[in-house]
């Protein structure tokens, strides 16, 4: 008999708490820890697929999710793979997911987060010439605070702020900004588009009993989009914004305490809690993993 080696084990003990949050919310599973990249929505694209030639399967789909963003292009793709599968999405956010990874979750029926968890501003990112993604919020903000301050200047003191006019001239492509003002654009559209289609969808009041038109959806929607694209306000794309700043006036989205239930509590703190510890031991920082298996992507 081949001996058991510890690696296999692991994988089983990960394979039955995917297993057992799929029995919890009857749902397929799929963890995500990743940057949004360019090849992570073919992947997904793949292991989604195979989930659906098994029997047994679910209409629903959880995503338990974990990243620090990346390309909304991306995002896009793989919100097309889960729709073509699924008629209910729902995301759970056990730590974080920043950036494009908010927008995904703007995606689902449902946002499932604890006091712990954080989504983040919408910050699209784009690529330095040797290839590096950098976030593009505080890029524009940068570039607002130098052209206010030239701008603030009299005619006759411009030179005061030759520096500032040389910094801009040498740090700021105008291809750059243009990607990243359209990319925060697209964002924005997106979450307009999916928050009333999906997770207002079954939306027909308000807390003070109000009837909750398209109308309204919509605006709620635009108003969510546009507080979240805001780089003046957030300036950081590591800003963290918990569950109860999502849920305030201000922003005003509704989402689910799954720390008020303690059984869905633990299966999410267990299962997430293992892939997070597997990846770590195997020097790996990037997967996905579902039922099946775990797939390594970086």
């Amino acid at each position: 008999m081949d001996a058991i080696k510890a690696e296999d084990l692991v994988q089983q003990v990960l394979c039955n708490g995917n297993n057992a949050l799929g029995e919890l919310l009857k749902a397929d599973v799929i963890a995500i820890s990743s940057p949004m990249v360019f090849g992570l929505d073919d992947i997904i694209k793949n292991e989604i697929e195979n989930l659906n030639e098994e029997d047994g399967g679910h209409d629903k789909l959880a995503v338990v999710l974990e990243t620090t963003g990346g390309y909304v292009e991306v995002v896009q793709r793989i919100v097309g793979v889960f729709r073509k599968y699924y008629s209910t999405v729902e995301f759970i956010i056990p730590n974080y997911a920043y950036s494009a990874g908010t927008v995904l979750a703007m995606s689902g029926d449902e946002i499932h987060m604890n006091y712990y968890s954080v989504l983040g501003p919408i910050d699209p990112q784009f690529q330095t010439e040797g290839g590096r993604s950098v976030p593009g919020m505080g890029y524009i903000a940068k570039y607002n605070e130098i052209v206010r301050s030239i701008n603030s200047v009299e005619d006759d003191k411009i030179g005061s702020v030759r520096a500032e006019m040389s910094f801009l001239l040498k740090k700021f492509d105008p291809a750059h900004l243009f990607h990243i003002e359209q990319a925060i654009k697209h964002s924005q559209e997106l979450v307009e588009q999916w928050l009333p289609r999906d997770k207002f969808k079954n939306w027909t009041k308000t807390d003070s009993g109000k009837k909750v038109t398209e109308k309204y959806k919509l605006e709620r929607a635009r108003r969510i989009a546009k507080v979240l694209g805001d780089a003046e306000h957030w300036h950081s794309h590591g800003r963290g914004i918990p569950m109860v700043e999502l849920e305030s006036d201000k922003i005003g989205l509704k989402v689910n305490d799954f720390g008020a239930s303690a059984d869905l509590s633990a299966n999410i703190t267990h299962y997430h809690g293992l892939f997070s510890d597997t990846m770590q031991t195997s020097n790996t920082t990037a997967a996905i993993h579902t039922r099946q298996r775990m797939r390594r992507i970086i």
